[in-house]
């Protein structure tokens, strides 16, 4: 389906973002695999590259311009183009609005907006010179509703809701898509981090989902892949929900 396409990913080292790049590399895409993290972001390529797969890590702080325009640009000289971004990086802090710190709203805006404006923005530059490409944003359920005491990630996912929206309409005319996921609880590291590893809670948060269980990174993954392909080409703008039917409610 990807054949010789080239796919950046970022926050590519764990959870949502590894099993992205892995299943675009199973796709025969040739992944730009972008993390902060040296060497769970190196061993996601070694595993990879063990495959046959085409895959290399560039170290990059997302929420550095610098950093992010080498990203895109290594990309285009390591493999010739670019088809594809994956802006998937994120964090939460659930600190409750009336106690957070300035740093901490910071921290939250730079690394889950901030960074996916600059990606775009380096991104956008080679796509509208090739007149071709996909963005797909990581977002959230978050995005459309708001989670209980999380204000400021709320905010921040409502903020990439409508900078994708925003790409899909500014863009259209170079021939670029951009559309998001809105995954809800994902079993991953970072929910881990967030709920604990115990599986009672887990249980009664897989129980807010009419499906019954967590979503899964290759859930979300799966979704990304077909927002990046041609089976999606009359689609962008488009926020595709993978939460259990959460959002039904």
């Amino acid at each position: 389906m990807f054949q010789d396409s080239v796919v950046v990913v970022t926050g590519a080292a764990s959870g949502i973002g590894k099993r992205t790049a892995i299943e675009f590399a199973r796709q025969a895409a040739r992944v730009v695999v972008a993390d902060i993290d040296d060497r769970l972001g190196a061993a996601v390529v070694d595993d990879l590259k063990s495959e046959g797969r085409e895959a290399v890590f560039v170290r990059t702080d997302l929420t550095s311009e610098a950093d992010c325009e080498n990203l895109i640009g290594a990309a285009v000289e390591t493999f010739g183009r670019l088809d594809v971004l994956v802006n998937n990086a994120g964090i939460e802090i659930s600190t409750p609005l009336h106690d957070m710190s300035e740093h901490e709203w910071d921290k939250l805006v730079d690394t889950n907006l901030k960074s996916m404006f600059l990606c775009s923005k380096h991104a956008l530059r080679k796509m509208i010179e090739a007149t071709n490409g996909v963005i797909v944003n990581v977002c959230s359920v978050s995005g459309l509703v708001a989670w209980p005491g999380i204000a400021a990630y709320n905010a921040t996912k409502g903020g990439v809701m409508m900078l994708t929206k925003s790409l899909a309409v500014d863009y259209a005319q170079y021939n670029i898509r951009a559309n998001c996921v809105c995954p809800s609880i994902i079993d991953t590291p970072m929910t881990d981090t967030s709920i604990g590893h115990d599986a009672t809670v887990k249980e009664e948060k897989a129980k807010l989902n009419p499906l019954g269980r967590l979503g899964t990174p290759e859930d979300v993954a799966n979704a990304i892949l077909f927002l990046a392909s041609d089976k999606s080409s009359f689609i962008t703008g488009a926020a595709l929900t993978v939460d259990g039917g959460y959002t039904a409610i």
